[in-house]
């Protein structure tokens, strides 16, 4: 007789229980499922743990989901991502290197992904045009260089992309950002933005990417062997191939 592979597992459970702790286990099957443990109160252990009941908790409630997110199985690269959103004054800049903001620190660790410019008051000048960038403590971040010019910001919401942002781009808690102005520019008499610094939070990522391996190794233990690794899962749920 072919029997599933998880009702063998129940039954060598329950045989070993019987024999290894003296405590009579009902084994049934009219149909309906196995079960093993003739109560709520009936102690159970695997691996020579100690024995013990069912855990019953009111934290063992199932979540309520009102994230509105789309429950996956793939998790985004983005996770963590947040805006750092710093009013820019085009008007009160002039042609010599200056930082704009001086050692501001996120709180945790992280890593600059982006920066753009959005325009909040039209730009005013005889071509106008300033260059402006980041650095995380003392060291400058590779890329994320914005250029602000009279064309880029002659309409209120444009939008003026930074460069590509490839290295030397995280920090720790404790690191700050700063904003720097070249001293190349030529002066705007008006005009106003917003930068935009596209930042992710390592410690959420880290977080999230932690509690997403620990899932995969339950479902590993939980789910049934492979040909390509046999005897490491219970099959007590549907994954992998059978």
């Amino acid at each position: 007789m072919n029997l599933p592979r998880s009702f063998v597992h129940f039954v060598a459970l329950a045989i070993t229980a019987a024999f290894a702790y003296g405590d009579p286990v009902d084994i049934k099957d009219a149909g309906q499922g196995t079960t093993i443990g003739r109560t709520k109160a009936s102690k159970l252990a695997f691996f020579g743990a100690p024995l013990s009941t069912r855990p019953a908790s009111a934290a063992q409630a199932a979540l309520t989901d009102n994230t509105t997110g789309t429950a996956g199985t793939t998790l985004a690269a983005t996770v963590g991502y947040t805006t750092v959103s710093i009013p820019i004054q085009l008007a009160a800049m002039t042609t010599s290197a200056a930082d704009l903001v001086t050692a501001y620190t996120p709180g945790f660790r992280f890593k600059v992904v982006g920066v753009d410019f959005a325009t909040t008051t039209i730009g005013a000048g005889a071509g106008a045009s300033q260059t402006l960038s980041l650095a995380i403590g003392s060291t400058a971040v590779t890329g994320g260089v914005v250029n602000p010019t009279l064309t880029g910001t002659n309409t209120l919401g444009k939008l003026v992309a930074g460069t590509a942002v490839t290295a030397a781009n995280t920090g720790t808690a404790t690191d700050t950002i700063s904003v720097k102005v070249a001293a190349t520019g030529t002066v705007f008499t008006g005009g106003a933005g917003v930068l935009l610094i596209r930042v992710q939070n390592l410690d959420t990522a880290d977080a999230v990417a932690s509690l997403a391996n620990l899932t995969n190794a339950l479902r590993k233990a939980l789910a049934p062997s492979t040909a390509q690794a046999p005897n490491t899962g219970l099959g007590l749920i549907a994954g992998g191939s059978q």
